[in-house]
């Protein structure tokens, strides 16, 4: 089972910084939250889906996968 620690996301200078914690992660998993809260920063989508996304366990609900320019694995805890 894959549990979702920690999901923050801030601005720095013209970037947006999103980091997503969990014990393990599905494929495309950080993309399609990163899409999804693209979404809701451009006012497509309202803030409160993306706990109901995540709540529901369904992909369905999410936005478009977020293309993976840009997306790095930062670190791996054991």
């Amino acid at each position: 089972m894959r549990e979702m620690r920690e999901i923050g996301a801030e601005r720095r200078g013209e970037h947006v910084i999103v980091e997503v914690r969990a014990n393990a992660f599905l494929r495309s998993m950080v993309r399609v939250i990163v899409g999804t809260l693209v979404e809701v920063g451009l006012g497509r989508m309202e803030r409160s889906r993306v706990r109901e996304i995540l709540e529901a366990k369904d992909r369905r609900g999410a936005a478009k996968t977020a293309p993976p320019q840009g997306l790095c694995l930062v670190e791996v805890e054991y």
